[in-house]
């Protein structure tokens, strides 16, 4: 259902005070035109009260004291000019700070006041509906000033995260590629007076991942676009090409959100280095699987080396935060028969 805000709200409300006080006006008989424009200026006040509250406030006070003075109104059957005088008070307090909404409810507390010798019981009842208003009214405006305040430190905690998570991904990108390069490099080494070939292809794998690098980080330092291809087989295809035989089972990447689908990419991309640099491995088992409302990722190898760095250091940090960041959980540590995996599961909505 759709809600009446703003001046719409406030030509409803407006609209109700002046059929209140028709109702109240008919109980004390035959009224004069200008008491109804009296009536109507009450009404006036509470219509443009966010736009002008001030000059609002003082006309809606002043009308409803002129409508209790003239007769038209009894005291004891006025809820709309109580009402139309809160609302505008509380607009006062709400919209304006206190070096100009306190003056104005010391003048109104006064101006209640004054009405009692005549008319007690609505005299306690406008002080105590002016003040009641005007504290709610001051209430809303430091709570719009906290949530201001909140919202400025979240966005400025947003633009550390972010430049947190751009070191981070400039780290797996840089990681992940200098560790084949340092691999290929060392072969290209050994074997270029023995066998040339597998050195000119040594020399392409270095080629190729510079070049991979290189473009990862212009898309790193342009702020990780969301409509950038993060693909996993590239990972994959890369891994293979520095020695490591690499068996993937990729189903249902492509409905990912894009956050979530740069965290699996940086997952597998930080797991796949550790194996690489670590774990003396000589086949890893990528599986990712995507269901209706989660991801699994799973990368396990054969090695027979304990990968310390990656199980303490900062690129298994990474990958924890990332995970659980999205609200996931993510498992780390030797398996059963020998090797490692890394198993994070992330929740996402569709």
């Amino acid at each position: 259902m759709t809600r009446i805000r703003g001046p719409a709200a406030d030509t409803v409300a407006a609209v109700a005070v002046l059929a209140v006080c028709a109702v109240a006006a008919q109980e004390t008989g035959p009224t004069a035109w200008w008491q109804w424009l009296l009536v109507c200026a009450v009404a006036a006040g509470v219509a443009v009260r966010r736009r002008w509250a001030l000059p609002a406030a003082l006309v809606t006070f002043a009308a409803s004291g002129a409508v209790l003075a003239s007769g038209v109104i009894a005291p004891h059957a006025a809820p709309g000019l109580y009402a139309a005088v809160a609302l505008t008070q509380y607009a006062v307090a709400a919209a304006l700070p206190p070096s100009r909404s306190v003056p104005e409810l010391v003048a109104a507390t006064g101006a209640a006041a004054a009405l009692g010798p005549r008319w007690p019981t609505a005299a306690a009842m406008a002080a105590l509906t002016v003040a009641v208003s005007w504290a709610a009214g001051r209430l809303v405006r430091h709570r719009r000033h906290l949530a201001e305040h909140l919202f400025q430190e979240r966005t400025a905690r947003a633009v550390t995260e972010e430049r947190l998570r751009i070191a981070r991904d400039m780290h797996d990108t840089v990681a992940h590629s200098l560790s084949m390069i340092a691999m290929k490099a060392s072969v290209a080494r050994h074997v270029a007076g023995v066998r040339p070939e597998e050195s000119g292809h040594a020399l392409e794998v270095i080629e190729t991942a510079s070049r991979e690098a290189l473009l990862e980080m212009r898309r790193t330092i342009g702020l990780l676009r969301a409509d950038d291809d993060h693909d996993l087989r590239t990972l994959t295809d890369g891994a293979e090409q520095a020695g490591l035989r690499v068996r993937a089972s990729i189903h249902g990447e492509e409905k990912l959100p894009a956050g979530v689908r740069l965290s699996v990419y940086r997952i597998v991309q930080e797991s796949l280095t550790n194996v690489i640099r670590h774990a003396q491995a000589t086949c890893c088992t990528v599986e990712v699987t995507a269901s209706a409302d989660a991801v699994t990722v799973q990368i396990a190898d054969d090695g027979t080396a304990t990968p310390a760095h990656g199980m303490t250091g900062y690129g298994l940090r990474g990958m924890r935060e990332r995970v659980t960041g999205h609200g996931g959980d993510l498992h780390a540590g030797p398996r059963d028969g020998g090797g490692f995996v890394v198993t994070a599961t992330i929740p996402y909505r569709p």
